[in-house]
C-alpha cells in the first residue's frame, strides 16, 4: 500500500502492525500530557475517553504535518467500571492481573484520523476477553517473562499474553491497540 501517513505514537507494536500490513508511514511522538488529559476528563465514559485521547494525539502531531493524514490511537482496558492503565511496575502488573484472573473484561481502542487539524475519522472498537483463572505463581512468572509494564491491562496479547486467555471475542488488533481493518478501509 503506497499511502504515506504519520502515526502519532512511538508504540513498537502499533508500528509493527502497520509495517506487517504493508503500510508506508512515519511516526512521531504525540505532544500531549496524557495523564493530565485523563485527570481533566474523568467524567467521560471509557469509550469517549479513548476516542478523545486518540484525537488529541493525532491533532497534536497534525500541527507539524498538516499535509499528511495523522493516525492517533488510544487503548483502555476496562473491568466493570475500573480502567486499567499501564502498570509501570511489576507489583502493579501483578495486582492488575490478579483482578483480571478468571474474569471477562474489555479492551477498547479509540481511533482518530486527522488531516490538516481536522478530524476525518473517529470511532471506538471493542474486544471482549476472558482471562483464565491464574495462580499468583503463574501471574508472577508471566510478568517476569513478558515484562508488560507499559501494556494496557498488564499483558502483551501480541506476545506471551495470548496464553492467559480462555477466549476472546473481537479483533486481535483491537486488543493490541490499533484497529487495523478500520485503517485499511479508510485508505482504500
Amino acid at each position: 500500500m503506497p499511502t504515506t501517513f504519520i502515526l502519532a505514537s512511538e508504540s513498537e507494536i502499533r508500528k509493527k502492525i502497520l509495517l506487517d500490513a504493508g503500510f508506508k508511514f512515519d511516526s512521531h511522538k504525540p505532544l500531549i500530557d496524557e495523564e493530565k488529559l485523563k485527570s481533566e476528563n474523568r467524567s467521560l465514559t471509557p469509550i469517549n475517553l479513548s476516542v478523545m485521547l486518540a484525537k488529541e494525539k493525532a491533532q497534536s502531531v497534525s500541527k507539524m504535518f498538516p499535509d499528511k493524514h495523522v493516525i492517533g490511537g488510544d487503548q483502555i482496558c476496562l473491568l466493570g467500571s475500573e480502567i486499567f492503565s499501564k502498570p509501570k511496575t511489576a507489583s502493579k502488573a501483578i495486582e492488575n492481573l490478579q483482578k483480571l484472573s478468571g474474569r471477562e473484561h474489555f479492551q477498547i481502542s479509540g481511533l482518530a484520523i486527522v488531516f490538516n487539524g481536522n478530524v476525518v475519522h473517529e470511532k471506538h472498537y471493542k474486544a471482549v476477553l476472558k482471562m483464565r483463572d491464574l495462580s499468583l505463581e503463574e501471574i508472577q512468572e508471566y510478568v517476569e517473562k513478558d515484562d508488560p509494564l507499559m501494556s494496557s491491562g498488564s499483558y502483551k496479547y501480541e506476545s506471551l499474553g495470548k496464553d492467559l486467555f480462555e477466549y476472546i471475542k473481537g479483533d486481535p488488533y483491537v486488543i493490541q491497540g490499533l484497529p487495523l481493518e478500520a485503517i485499511k478501509n479508510f485508505f482504500k
